[in-house]
């Protein structure tokens, strides 16, 4: 990013452009309110046409600026800079017809600089500081002074200005709190939302590394395990006594090529989505299962009508069920439950176990970067698992059990439901 660029929260945008508005809207109500109430008073006697036909035209912006609101249109920097400029224009225009530099309201000169100040470039702030001055320094010389007729002495036109200096100074110094407050809270949730940004870019990108290795690694295994498979036949007639273990290593020679070649399939087809029910994909997470873990016993709770909703889902995504599945397992062999349930327009998935549970600091980084609560693991699996939960628009989350254990929660939009 270039330097003096500043960040989305702090650049003209419909939202700020919508604060400028709301301030001058506030600023009409007072300002109109004030000059009808002296107007039934008689307290003072001013250019009430004048006045009442530059509020005419403030109001009439006002209300062109709500019709504009209303398009989804980008806000430039040269149209958020001409409506400060317009409400300097309008501010000089009501001071000039109403004391001038000695009217309290002069100060809110102050506040199309600040707004200004955090919104734009620094080149149009010093043009509105520019701006600003000059209008000051042109009602010094230049007024309609004000004539006070129910008031009588110096003493209570003083009173009056300080009161108005007072109220002005209260006035000013909550819509300043209001806008700053608003724009920091702006700017923080960017920060946030630029966080989790770099966070998932840094995420993808070792997830795009490990699924290099992988794919290189299982392409580079498979060459010894070929020739593994082939000295074992030949082993069987030079060995016939040994022929039950060589059966046996081919089985699992079988099943590591096995291995291998779904690990290359779910790399190339881990992006091929397919909509499927929950049935469907318990099914298969079931029959897999067994084939892998059959010494764990996995409880399933599956109401009938949860099993006919359907979710997105894909073959990486049927790899992190059993990733997680086979956590739990490692954790709780005795207990390991796989239950599905509706919650609002999402199907919860859960996977409940009896372990030791999860420490904090493995919880806060779920999905995040590498993690392995486990002497000696690799720390991918749950990396790499809720990276496949996120690409179909769901999450994970992690809570600890009533009684121990752990309970891992994946959400997933039911599709089909507009």
């Amino acid at each position: 990013m270039p330097v003096g660029d500043r960040s989305a929260a702090a650049r003209p945008s419909r939202q700020n452009l919508f604060r400028v508005w709301l301030i001058r809207s506030i600023l009409l109500v007072v300002l109109i309110a004030i000059l009808v109430y002296l107007k039934l008073t008689g307290g003072i006697e001013l250019p009430w046409l004048a006045l009442s036909v530059v509020l005419a035209v403030a109001v009439v912006f006002n209300l062109a600026l709500v019709l504009r609101l209303r398009r989804d249109w980008p806000v430039s920097e040269t149209e958020f800079f001409g409506n400060l400029l317009a409400d300097i224009l309008f501010l000089t225009a009501l001071l000039y017809l109403t004391g001038g530099s000695t009217n309290p309201l002069v100060s809110y000169y102050l506040i199309p600089l600040i707004i200004s100040a955090a919104v734009l470039r620094p080149r149009f702030t010093w043009i509105i500081a520019l701006l600003t001055l000059s209008a000051y320094t042109f009602l010094l010389f230049y007024y309609v002074p004000l004539e006070l007729f129910s008031m009588q002495g110096h003493g209570a036109m003083m009173g009056a200005h300080f009161l108005g200096m007072w109220i002005n100074f209260a006035f000013s110094a909550v819509l300043i709190a209001w806008f700053v407050v608003r724009m920091a809270n702006t700017m923080r949730e960017q920060d946030k939302a630029i966080a989790r940004s770099r966070e998932a870019g840094l995420r993808d990108e070792q997830i795009i590394t490990v699924a290099g290795i992988a794919a290189g690694t299982a392409h580079e295994l498979r060459t010894p395990l070929a020739t593994m498979t082939v000295l074992a036949d030949e082993m069987k007639d030079d060995h016939p006594e040994l022929v039950e273990d060589l059966d046996l290593l081919q089985e699992q020679l079988d099943r590591c090529d096995g291995i291998l070649r779904q690990l290359v399939s779910t790399t190339a087809d881990s992006g091929l989505r397919a909509v499927t029910s929950i049935g469907e994909l318990f099914h298969a997470v079931m029959e897999k299962w067994s084939l892998t873990r059959p010494e764990v016993a996995l409880h399933v709770r599956l109401p009938g009508l949860v099993a006919e909703l359907e979710i997105e889902s894909d073959q990486s995504f049927r790899h992190a069920l059993l990733n997680f599945l086979n956590n739990a397992a490692d954790a709780s062999p005795d207990d390991v439950r796989l239950e599905a349930e509706k919650e609002d327009e999402n199907v919860l998935i859960l996977i409940k176990d009896r372990g030791p549970g999860i420490p904090g600091e493995i919880v806060e980084a779920l999905g995040k970067r590498y993690i392995s609560h486990k002497k000696g693991g690799l720390g991918l699996g749950v990396l790499l698992s809720s990276a496949s939960v996120e690409r179909l628009h769901g999450d994970v989350t992690l809570l600890d059990r009533p009684g121990g254990g752990t309970q891992l929660e994946i959400r997933l939009p039911i599709e089909g439901r507009d």
